[in-house]
C-alpha cells in the first residue's frame, strides 16, 4: 500500500509541475466549467481553439488549488469547483475568449468562469466583453488606418494645390497664346 501512495504522490507532483510550467509559459488563461459536457464537446472545444493557438485541458480541482496557492492567485480559487478545465491562450487572448464564449452559447453545460489576462483576474461578464472586441488584426488595421488618414488628407491637399497651380499656369499660357494669335492678324493687316 505504501508504494501505491508514493506513486500517487509522485504523479500528483509531476502534474503540479507540468501545469505550473504551462501557466508560466502561458500567463493568459481561462477557467471553465465543463460538468455535463460530453467528451466530444470537449474535443470540439480543443479543435475550435487550435486556430487561436490555444489549448484546453481538464484539471483536477485539488491540483489546481495547490497551483493557485503557490502562484498567489487566491482570487481564482472560488472558481475551482465541479468539473474544471483551463484554456491556455496563445498570443491572442481575445481570440481564445471569443472561441470559449461562442462555444458556451451553444452548449449550456459549458461555462466560462474566470480568466487571468495580463496579470489581472477577469470574471465571466468581463470575459464576454473582451470576447466581443474585434480581433487583434482588425484592431491593428484600425490603428494603421487612423494613422494613415491624416497623411492621405495632407497628400490630397497638396495634390489639389499643385493641380490648381498647373491649371492656373495652363490658363495663363493659353491666354497668352490666344492674345498672341489675336495680335498677329492685326499686326499683319
Amino acid at each position: 500500500m505504501l508504494k501505491k501512495d508514493k506513486f500517487g504522490q509522485m504523479c500528483k507532483e509531476k502534474m503540479i509541475a507540468e501545469l505550473t510550467s504551462s501557466m508560466d509559459e502561458h500567463p493568459n488563461f481561462v477557467i471553465t466549467s465543463y460538468m455535463g459536457s460530453s467528451v466530444s464537446d470537449l474535443e470540439q472545444v480543443r479543435k475550435n481553439l487550435k486556430p487561436a493557438s490555444a489549448s484546453y485541458i481538464v484539471v483536477k480541482n485539488s491540483i489546481l488549488r495547490v497551483i493557485l496557492d503557490n502562484k498567489k492567485m487566491d482570487s481564482l480559487k472560488p472558481m475551482v469547483d465541479g468539473g474544471v478545465g483551463i484554456s491556455f491562450s496563445g498570443d491572442d487572448i481575445v481570440a481564445t475568449c471569443k472561441t470559449l464564449v461562442n462555444f458556451s452559447k451553444d452548449h449550456d453545460k459549458f461555462k466560462v468562469k474566470a480568466a487571468m489576462v495580463d496579470g489581472k483576474v477577469m470574471m465571466a461578464d468581463e470575459i464576454k466583453v473582451l470576447a466581443n472586441l474585434p480581433s487583434r488584426e482588425v484592431l491593428l488595421a484600425r490603428v494603421v488606418g487612423g494613422m494613415k488618414s491624416p497623411i492621405n488628407g495632407f497628400v490630397n491637399t497638396l495634390g489639389g494645390i499643385i493641380r490648381k497651380f498647373v491649371y492656373v499656369v495652363d490658363a495663363i499660357k493659353n491666354g497668352k497664346q490666344n492674345t498672341a494669335e489675336g495680335a498677329k492678324p492685326a499686326a499683319s493687316a
